[in-house]
């Protein structure tokens, strides 16, 4: 008998509470607002205006990267650095290549921050030429980033030397 009105308990307490409710709350929820768990995933890269030759043989590289609401954020990703010498009066602008950079992985957290500057809110890198520049000289440095989310974002930059 008492096994009897446990059951009966049990039954009233599902039949009152139930559990659909909350599988229908849960199934409500946006379906594609969360990717990978994270809400601001990096759309664009710019060349930062402080972004210049700094002695003869070094560049420094400010970036800033924006998310989908055009908002400067940090972001984990890959960097790959090139320098192209310009060419005059044609439809690609990125003559021949002088240099590439070894790629800089911001994937780990302090890395990342050592490369980002929070009063700038962007990131800076310091690029080290082989050799000096001609003088008079114009050159485009291109960023490419390779985000964790598997995009290919890149920007490019006219340095004169």
């Amino acid at each position: 008998m008492k096994f009897i009105k446990s059951f009966l308990v049990m039954v009233l307490m599902f039949g009152f509470l139930g559990c659909e409710e909350v599988q229908r709350i849960a199934s409500d929820s946006p379906g594609g607002a969360i990717k990978g768990g994270c809400l601001f995933l990096p759309q664009k890269i710019k060349f930062n205006q402080l972004t210049e030759l700094t002695g003869s043989q070094r560049i420094t590289a400010y970036i800033d990267v924006f998310d989908q609401f055009d908002s400067r954020i940090k972001a984990a990703g890959v960097w790959r650095f090139e320098l192209y010498e310009y060419a005059l009066r044609s439809a690609n602008p990125m003559g021949s290549r002088i240099r590439i950079w070894d790629d800089i992985e911001l994937t780990e957290a302090g890395v990342n921050q050592a490369h980002w500057r929070e009063y700038l809110h962007c990131y800076e890198f310091e690029l080290n030429l082989e050799s000096e520049l001609g003088g008079g000289k114009t050159y485009i440095l291109q960023a490419v980033c390779f985000t964790a989310d598997g995009k290919r974002i890149t920007d490019t930059i006219e340095l004169k030397s």
